[in-house]
């Protein structure tokens, strides 16, 4: 029974912290957050029996009786997790495609527990939402920061001629906002990502900034996650300005994202970042070139590139990309300590019958026991045979 509880557990934190689709490319849930939900779901808090039972049919997806059971625990005065039963019932809700009674107890659960912990991932349920329906003006609301009241002005006698009129400020899309709601950065970043596919060339600067204005580096590193993911040359512009000249752990991000979604042109752009960037943001490039297996540009900045420990890991990275030729090229004329990373980055790529010509013609003992080192840990079959002919040879 306990393994059963702690598995329900660890699928309902997945749900309610790491919330919506949108939200799961974003971030994870933060061990802060991790922490409170198990002290909420622990002994300094146990639920009620019904709200467990509701657990259980969420986690077996039985919307119906997990509504059923929501609901009696919101309607009972004596419930001491009211706010985490709101946020199940409106999850629950969402599931059984009854979305307008979803949006209404997100209402009532910002209202009633303003602080509660389950109001943020209730707020990212409601954006889910109206990413499913097509609601842009949802979006649009919940992407701005809310404009402040403009400051008291004396007052002027009116002057000749027709009065200008201030227009009024945006109302806020009714049932699904109050006038009062002020988007924290993730919320804003995910109904910005939900506008990429309809409004992308006003989405686009609006990530830009929080990607370079943000004082935190998370919700900048998200922006730029959002960005990469775009096909249109203005958001691939704007993650080559950020990993040019935004704050350093934004640029890697940038560098780490451009690597994975950057498309066919990505090792040019990251060679071109190569000859200006710093060594951190170095080295992350040269990680994201041997993660797409670009041989021929790792290859460029093994032969040009002065700093040793920026030289290993992309001789590293070029193993990890499948140079075995090269690489073995470079063994014949590399100097005694040039040839320890040769051997690692054929190591890196499995090149077992790279390594078993090094074991045979090495006359460096050192290197000769690290290549053997290195076939004893692939154990291919190659590898295999040979180091048992070498045994039987002693």
């Amino acid at each position: 029974m306990q393994r059963g509880h702690t598995v329900r557990v660890a699928l309902l934190i997945g749900l309610a912290l790491g919330c919506a689709p949108g939200v799961q490319a974003l971030a994870g849930p933060s061990r802060a957050a991790t922490d409170l939900f198990y002290s909420g779901a622990g002994e300094l808090a146990p639920e009620s029996k019904r709200l467990g039972r509701a657990k259980d049919y969420i986690a077996d997806e039985q919307w119906p009786r997990a509504i059923d059971e929501l609901r009696a625990a919101v309607a009972d005065p004596k419930e001491p997790r009211k706010d985490e039963a709101l946020y199940w019932l409106a999850h629950s809700l969402n599931q059984s495609g009854d979305q307008a009674s979803s949006v209404e107890t997100i209402g009532r659960l910002e209202r009633d527990f303003p602080s509660s912990m389950w109001v943020k991932p209730a707020r990212s349920l409601r954006i889910e939402i109206a990413v499913r329906l097509n609601r842009s003006d949802v979006l649009w609301w919940a992407a701005l920061p809310q404009p402040a009241p403009p400051a008291p002005v004396a007052l002027k006698p009116p002057a000749r001629g027709r009065a200008r009129k201030e227009p009024a400020p945006p109302k806020a899309p009714p049932i699904w906002y109050t006038d009062k709601y002020d988007p924290d950065a993730d919320l804003r970043i995910q109904a910005l990502g939900g506008l990429m596919k309809t409004d992308a060339e006003k989405v686009v600067p609006i990530l830009g900034q929080i990607a370079f204005e943000s004082e935190n580096p998370g919700p900048a590193s998200r922006a730029v996650f959002m960005l990469a993911q775009s096909s249109l040359p203005t958001a691939r512009a704007m993650v080559m300005r950020v990993a040019m000249t935004a704050p350093e752990p934004v640029r890697l991000a940038a560098v780490r994202d451009l690597g994975r979604f950057g498309g066919p042109e990505a090792s040019k752009e990251l060679l071109r970042l190569y000859t200006t960037a710093n060594e951190p943001v170095k080295l992350q490039i040269v990680k994201a070139l041997g993660e797409r297996a670009e041989a021929v540009a790792l290859l460029r900045i093994v032969e040009s590139e002065k700093d040793g420990t920026l030289r290993f890991s992309a001789i590293a990275g070029l193993g990890q990309a499948g140079g075995v030729v090269p690489l073995a090229k470079m063994y014949k004329s590399a100097s005694p300590r040039g040839k320890r990373p040769i051997i690692v980055g054929l190591f890196t790529a499995r090149a077992d019958v790279e390594l078993i010509r090094i074991c045979e013609a090495e006359r460096d003992t050192e290197l000769r026991k690290e290549a053997l080192e290195r076939l004893r840990l692939l154990g291919t079959p190659k590898a295999k045979e040979y180091l048992q002919k070498a045994s039987e040879k002693r």
